[in-house]
């Protein structure tokens, strides 16, 4: 049960990680194709990049801690409660 549930939240991180990179990368090459746009907007598609990064960074951190929950949980013996 214990396997089951770290592997989906490994896979289901993966796949929001995958979500976000592939929104980084459409914004980027929207950011790289606007010539002709001004100052402003582009200011404001580095700023949506820069948000998606930290959002990314923080989905990082709370699956580590999940994942040392759950490990710490079952080392301790507390992982088989429902």
């Amino acid at each position: 049960m214990i396997k089951l549930l770290v592997t989906l939240i490994v896979a289901g991180a993966m796949v929001i990680g995958v979500v976000i990179l592939g929104g980084g990368v459409v914004l980027a090459t929207r950011l790289f194709k606007s010539g002709g746009k001004n100052a402003q907007d582009e200011r404001q598609e580095a700023e949506t990049a820069q948000e998606l990064y930290r959002q990314m960074e923080q989905l990082e951190s709370r699956v580590e801690s999940l994942e040392t929950i759950i490990l710490t949980g079952r080392r301790d013996g507390g992982g088989n409660t429902p």
